[in-house]
């Protein structure tokens, strides 16, 4: 289950990690907070910036030092590969170097599709979730290989977004077929729909405490669950997409969203 308890929301908001949620704020461009299990990852332009795991007398920080490295510049590996993982002043103090040291690699290593993703996670406030990886079915013993690129709350109705970034990235093994058809079976697997629905429940009531959401829910209505194919940067003349929808049995409805590579403001309504 995707949440964290009240004592780490209280220490995000006013105590002992409250300077990791403001910079989240403060810079809301660039970074983004997402709850996990006991944990939070902080994003910075697609990219984990930090973990920060509650343990039972505190709370333990990652930085993952590679972002140090193959960028003709590993001058500060050493000093960020040994930050005491139980200091938060460690990481209050090499916050800003872990940020430049992200920016370097990102520049040497560019992710268009990751950036894109940070920026509809940026610029609308309704994505309140990436990444989301179903844990396996306790009832069946299923487990789906698959990943939720994002997850949207309007009103008390979830949509389920699957990111595909330019022509190339929607047909194959990886395509838009493939991923419906997980994303069925996911809707399919009761007991893994009812914890992905609780798992987005409990993330919005958190972000709506810390400041990072609008509007509370009480309660996701299942019965209107949507599925959306945002397609960015895509030819729209292609024939791609026509023939990726040949290939699927539609057992849920799903909706398509093109949009420009430098918009990224969800507008629903032009999805068709």
């Amino acid at each position: 289950m995707r949440e964290i308890n009240e004592r780490f929301i209280s220490d995000l908001k006013n105590g002992c990690l409250s300077y990791f949620l403001n910079q989240v704020k403060e810079k809301s461009d660039k970074l983004c907070l997402a709850i996990r299990e006991g944990y939070i990852n902080i994003y910075y332009m697609g990219g984990n910036l930090l973990r920060i795991t509650q343990k039972q007398n505190g709370y333990t920080f990652y930085f993952d030092a590679k972002y140090c490295l193959n960028k003709g510049d590993d001058k500060n590996f050493d000093l960020l590969n040994s930050l005491d993982s139980n200091s938060v002043q460690d990481y209050m103090n090499n916050f800003e170097l872990m940020m430049k040291e992200m920016d370097n690699w990102l520049e040497t290593h560019p992710k268009k599709e990751r950036i894109y993703q940070h920026k509809l996670l940026a610029n609308n406030k309704s994505v309140i979730d990436i990444e989301y990886a179903p844990p396996k079915s306790k009832k069946t013993g299923l487990k789906l290989n698959i990943r939720l690129d994002m997850l949207m709350v309007e009103g008390d109705k979830l949509i389920i977004v699957e990111n595909k970034y330019g022509t190339g990235a929607i047909s194959g093994n990886a395509g838009i077929s493939e991923h419906y058809k997980d994303i069925c079976d996911l809707l399919d697997t009761k007991d893994l729909y009812d914890e992905l629905v609780e798992s987005v429940e409990k993330i919005v009531k958190a972000k709506y405490e810390l400041g990072l959401l609008d509007n509370p829910i009480e309660k996701i209505d299942k019965s209107k669950t949507e599925i959306l194919f945002l397609l960015a940067d895509f030819n729209v003349k292609s024939e791609t997409m026509k023939n990726e929808v040949n290939l699927m049995e539609v057992t849920y409805p799903f909706k398509v969203l093109y949009m420009d590579s430098n918009d990224s403001v969800i507008d629903l309504s032009k999805a068709e």
